[in-house]
């Protein structure tokens, strides 16, 4: 009798251990994050009418505390921004179209190792199309050793500066790499936005 019962919870109590360990992955990594709604309300309370600013970022809408920033719930967000996103709506078709495209090869490209905002495998992107010229831009997404290799000042700063972790050459034309880079200049401009609550 105590050999089945044994042999009937030892299994029970794995499927626990494994359990409880995916939550605390899950939780470590942030994914298991559950927003607060009720600590947020949008019919005029005065915890809305205490915000002081909110502030748009890759990571979401945030909410300027004395604290630092605050992640805003989504649902209660969209109550505080505009409509429309007042960049995208200046750009000409032209340049919104390499947006899109540059979009897409940033998520297909280059999102394993960058972010505009925080340095991740690579460095931060914001305002690249600023540091470096967009000739340089070109060469060294297509070939980023070959720079290194034939002794580039700021490429070899670069490769040292990241444990000269190589990055991967990108078969992409010049006109693929100019559109990445406006998608890039776009969301550095996004990053800076402050939005004001009323």
């Amino acid at each position: 009798m105590r050999k089945a019962l044994l042999a009937g919870i030892f299994p029970v109590g794995i499927a626990l251990l494994v359990c409880t360990l995916g939550v605390l992955f899950l939780s470590a990594a942030g994914l298991l994050y559950e927003p607060n709604d009720a600590a947020f309300t949008v019919d005029n309370s005065t915890e809305v009418a205490a915000l002081d600013s909110i502030v748009v970022t890759e990571y979401g809408v945030m909410r300027v505390t004395s604290e630092g920033l605050e992640r805003v719930p989504d649902s209660i967000a969209l109550a505080y921004l505009p409509a429309s996103d007042p960049l995208m709506e200046n750009l000409s078709e032209a340049d919104a179209a390499a947006v899109a495209v540059g979009d897409k090869l940033f998520k297909a490209n280059c999102v394993q190792c960058h972010t505009i905002n925080e340095v991740v495998v690579g460095p931060a992107l914001k305002d690249i199309h600023e540091r470096r010229p967009i000739s340089w831009l070109i060469s060294w997404i297509q070939n980023s050793s070959k720079m290194v290799a034939a002794g580039d000042a700021y490429a070899v700063k670069i490769y040292n500066q990241y444990q000269k972790q190589e990055m991967p050459s990108f078969a992409l034309t010049d006109a693929e790499v100019t559109q990445l880079v406006k998608y890039i200049e776009i969301e550095s401009m996004k990053s800076s936005v402050v939005y004001c609550s009323q």
